[in-house]
């Protein structure tokens, strides 16, 4: 089988050799020229046009032009479920939504002792709600009211040399709860309390720790700290003895002014 090359390179010679001869050849017409070139004119369009298409690879193979797919990769839905076990709180601390455990993160950091989202205390739970992760309320009809406590502490400075007062004195204000049926828990991590109250104004040493119903209290000091850079953290914690719930909890810090003297620092 003769190739493609060779039938361009003999349809070039067959060109030039008929144009060379009828072009000499003077007996021709003129119409009997332009009857023989049309044929061998359309002959040759044919033959250069092969000459131009690209020939096949030397192994008789055919190059084929693949197209490449791209596969976008979805990210899971973290809240699709099958049942209630497939669920769980979202944040380490006051969740506010439930998701499925693949897509939670470690819990290396303690929370506040309160009650703030919608699954604290007991107000729900994570459940499975038409193959959702979602909050589901609790099943009792009683709303579990929001609770929290905070202190206020004065004076501001305080040093047991002074005369206008026994210590600093720090009140319990309760919010959603009623101190007086909740289990008031103190504790200081230098000194003590006291207590002192109109009902005779004798001052009451009461220790440290101490529990009362949200009475106010006072604390103070008696020696020199071992180091006065380490403030002194006091702690004040409300329970429901009912149910032993957390219901609120704040604390006071306390800073050294030189050996005998502390600021008011911080209430949180």
């Amino acid at each position: 089988m003769i190739s493609l090359k060779n039938h361009c390179v003999s349809a070039k010679t067959i060109f030039v050799s008929i144009r060379f001869n009828i072009g000499d050849d003077r007996s021709f017409h003129y119409m009997d020229k332009t009857a023989i070139l049309l044929p061998v004119i359309c002959i040759m369009a044919i033959l250069l046009a092969g000459c131009t298409a690209s020939s096949p690879s030397q192994d008789g193979s055919t190059n084929v032009t693949s197209q490449t797919t791209v596969v976008t990769t979805i990210p899971v839905d973290n809240q699709t479920c099958t049942t209630d076990a497939d669920c769980v709180p979202a944040q380490c601390c006051h969740p506010t939504r439930c998701v499925n455990p693949a897509s939670i993160t470690v819990c290396n950091f303690l929370c506040t002792a309160s009650c703030e989202g919608p699954l604290d205390c007991g107000a729900g739970s994570c459940g499975c709600t038409n193959g959702r992760c979602s909050v589901v309320p609790a099943a009792s009809s009683t709303k579990i009211p929001r609770t929290s406590l905070q202190l206020t502490a004065s004076p501001q400075r305080y040093s047991p040399l002074m005369s206008s007062t026994v210590g600093v004195g720090i009140e319990v204000n309760a919010s959603g709860f009623d101190p007086a049926n909740a289990l008031i828990t103190w504790n200081a991590t230098y000194g003590y309390f006291l207590s002192w109250g109109p009902a005779d104004y004798t001052v009451k040493e009461r220790g440290n720790p101490v529990t009362n119903h949200g009475e106010k209290l006072y604390w103070s000091f008696t020696e020199k700290p071992a180091s006065t850079l380490e403030p002194v953290i006091i702690t004040v914690t409300a329970t429901d003895p009912a149910i032993t719930r957390v219901l609120g909890s704040s604390a006071v810090t306390l800073g050294w002014d030189g050996d005998f003297v502390v600021m008011v620092k911080e209430i949180r």
